[in-house]
């Protein structure tokens, strides 16, 4: 498969995938209308560290995590970023099929993409945890993850990673 036929697989790919999130609920069509605010996972650049910002409000669906990853990619590869910053601490689990799916096909893609290093604030459930844990143990070599208690200690980490 060529690198052209990739990119129009993804773009069809995301485009259904925006559209399955703008359909299932109000608070998917408000994620698909502002990344940036919305009530289920706040993307973002900060320029300060410079990393992609997850910020997660409320339990996501399958697709609405997708989404928000998809979108995530988006920022990485335009904005020429090698970090991520998660503030897991609403992230309330992630169902076996998507920490698959992170893993197996979101991770590799990042790091084609770039991505170098993640930091996360833990979630605060129990589920959560181990579902991000189960995320992490897949990073492929070349990305480096670590999980704080403290969404400081995650950022204070990430600056010092040297790209």
């Amino acid at each position: 498969m060529t690198v052209g036929s990739r990119r129009g697989q993804a773009t069809e790919s995301l485009r259904q995938l925006t559209e399955a999130v703008r359909t299932e609920s109000s608070d998917g069509a408000r994620l698909v209308a502002n990344i940036a605010d919305n009530p289920i996972c706040r993307v973002t650049v900060d320029t300060g560290i410079p990393c992609v910002v997850l910020a997660w409000g409320s339990y996501a669906t399958s697709a609405q995590l997708r989404f928000v990853h998809e979108c995530a990619l988006d920022l990485l590869r335009r904005h020429a970023l090698h970090k991520i910053l998660g503030d897991d601490s609403a992230l309330a689990v992630i169902p076996v099929d998507d920490q698959g799916w992170l893993r197996e096909d979101w991770f590799p893609r990042a790091l084609e993409a770039g991505l170098k290093a993640a930091a996360s604030k833990c979630p605060n459930g129990f589920f959560g945890k181990q579902s991000v844990a189960n995320v992490m143990s897949g990073a492929p070599v070349g990305i480096t993850v670590r999980s704080f208690e403290q969404l400081d200690e995650a950022k204070a980490w990430l600056q010092t990673v040297k790209i």
